[in-house]
């Protein structure tokens, strides 16, 4: 079974070209049996009104995710993920393990730094895992706050994507995901993980995740 692990909606990310009911049904046709949303949350995602209002900062993020699990059915899921960057820098974080009940009672998280969300994601039983580290003006964060890294990252090149590895394996880090990084159609099916199991929830998906038990879809750099 293929898994998306790393997917965009034009509901809530504004740098998406892609409808979230148009997502899932172009990862079904390419024979995936799954996918999480995981739309940025940066401070290009919401207005003003919606940075310092929960309820509306809140119904904005979840937007994307809830219109496409309308489209879920037994034969896919639709996870529901976060890729963070804060005010601070150009970093990415990919969180899985997030609920909607989390969202909406999560504080403003855009002034924060990577030891205090690193701590808050933890407490709430989800993983953080660095995306696409070797992109220009990235840098890699202290791997002490990080549960892995995103090795196989289907917008990043061949070098970006071998350097991250390495890296993840220098510093030890044990869980190396891949995903599409999907935005549009053409960015869709680039990459993701293979199981042998269903992943039909949060916690199948974090027990896969830091049991290893997958295998990465490669990129093909020729396409």
């Amino acid at each position: 079974m293929k898994y998306e692990l790393h997917s965009h909606t034009t509901e809530t990310s504004q740098c998406a070209q892609i409808t979230a009911k148009e997502l899932v049904e172009k990862y079904k046709e390419l024979g995936y049996s799954g996918i999480v949303i995981t739309n940025h949350y940066s401070d290009f995602t919401f207005s003003l009104k919606e940075m310092f209002n929960k309820k509306l900062r809140s119904e904005h993020y979840l937007k994307g995710y809830r219109e496409a699990k309308k489209y879920e059915t037994e034969d896919f899921s639709v996870l529901l993920g976060v890729e963070l960057r804060f005010f601070l820098n150009g970093n990415d974080y990919l969180i899985y393990g997030v609920t909607e009940e989390l969202v909406e009672k999560s504080p403003f998280l855009l002034p924060m730094y990577l030891r205090k969300t690193a701590r808050f994601f933890k407490n709430n039983g989800c993983i953080m895992i660095q995306a696409h580290p070797y992109r220009p003006y990235i840098y890699r964060a202290n791997p002490k706050y990080l549960d892995g890294v995103e090795t196989v990252n289907g917008k990043s090149t061949k070098e970006e994507n071998e350097k991250a590895l390495k890296w993840a394996e220098r510093k030890n880090l044990k869980i190396k995901t891949a995903g599409s990084d999907c935005h549009r159609i053409t960015g869709a099916g680039l990459s993701g993980i293979i199981t042998t199991e269903p992943i039909k929830t949060n916690n199948d998906l974090l027990r896969i995740l830091k049991n290893g038990e997958f295998e990465i879809i490669e990129k093909d750099y020729e396409k």
